[in-house]
């Protein structure tokens, strides 16, 4: 991958009352938002182990960033926790325990993210479930959530609302984190964004993709797109060894440069960021260079 990630770490003063909304990609498909000192992340793997004298994510995939830009201790504040769905990729069986032991935040998620959840024993009283199109008012902003199919298992393959997106509207901008799906024609009709996440998971039929991705980005009026869903893992098999060539090794270790010449046909501007690289919303002369 020609891409290189430097992680850099997410410091406390991150998590203080602002004037305005910040945000960071946290590895993977997991955002951290501070909106005027309400905090909110989507899909967080904040928690590593140990396994054979390696460190490896609590998704049980090696690790190929150096270090986490957030891991829970570094938590200082929060308020909503969302999930997209429940694959280990995106729903980590560690961190939701910590970050409800630590700060009895909000869960939302779509039916088999809230299945999970309760069997971790989080009170039903701070379950939101996310059901398609559904707009709620949560920790001071708008949560709208956007439909997904992720249909890629062989067996019980994920179905109509097993799986979501979200638009975080905030006072300053509205973020877009789609999740993981294919382009399908209901993602066309969402407007007004600032800020889209940007999946560089490159042929992999029930990911966005840069095509996918792109054509959401010109019909959303997408300002700034950041890429996503990469350089975090390596795809492995249960055993530990690489996985082949394929659809699970490229949504994992695809590069966004890639992504480039589909970028270059969106009116916003793509961009690479470090995990823990810190975005600030309004956008500021925010264009293509």
């Amino acid at each position: 991958m020609a891409t290189v990630l430097k992680p850099r770490k997410i410091t406390p003063a991150f998590f203080q009352e602002r004037q305005n909304t910040v945000m960071a990609w946290v590895g993977m498909a997991g955002l951290l938002v501070n909106s005027r000192g309400k905090v909110m992340m989507i899909d967080p793997l904040l928690t590593l182990v140990d396994k054979d004298g390696e460190r490896w994510s609590e998704t049980h995939l090696r690790m190929l960033l150096p270090e986490l830009p957030l891991a829970t201790d570094g938590v200082k504040k929060l308020d909503l926790v969302m999930y997209t769905h429940a694959e280990d990729d995106h729903f980590g069986v560690l961190t939701p325990g910590v970050l409800e032991e630590r700060f009895k935040p909000i869960f939302m998620g779509p039916p088999p993210v809230l299945k999970r959840l309760r069997e971790m024993g989080i009170p039903e009283g701070r379950l939101r479930v996310a059901n398609d199109f559904e707009v709620s008012e949560i920790a001071g902003v708008t949560i709208e959530v956007t439909p997904a199919l992720h249909d890629h298992n062989k067996e019980n393959p994920w179905k109509r609302g097993d799986c979501v997106g979200y638009v975080i509207r905030t006072p300053d901008g509205a973020i877009w984190h789609p999740g993981d799906t294919g382009l399908i024609p209901e993602l066309l009709e969402f407007r007004n964004v600032d800020v889209l996440l940007w999946d560089a998971s490159v042929e992999v039929p029930t990911h966005l993709g840069p095509d996918g991705t792109a054509a959401i980005a010109k019909t959303c009026g997408a300002k700034l797109m950041v890429a996503y869903h990469y350089g975090t893992f390596e795809a492995t098999l249960r055993n530990g060894n690489p996985a082949p060539p394929g659809p699970y090794r490229r949504a994992l270790q695809s590069d966004p440069e890639d992504s480039l010449s589909f970028a270059a046909t969106c009116p916003g501007k793509f961009v690479i960021v470090q995990p823990g690289e810190e975005l600030t919303l309004p956008l500021q002369g925010m264009c293509k260079s």
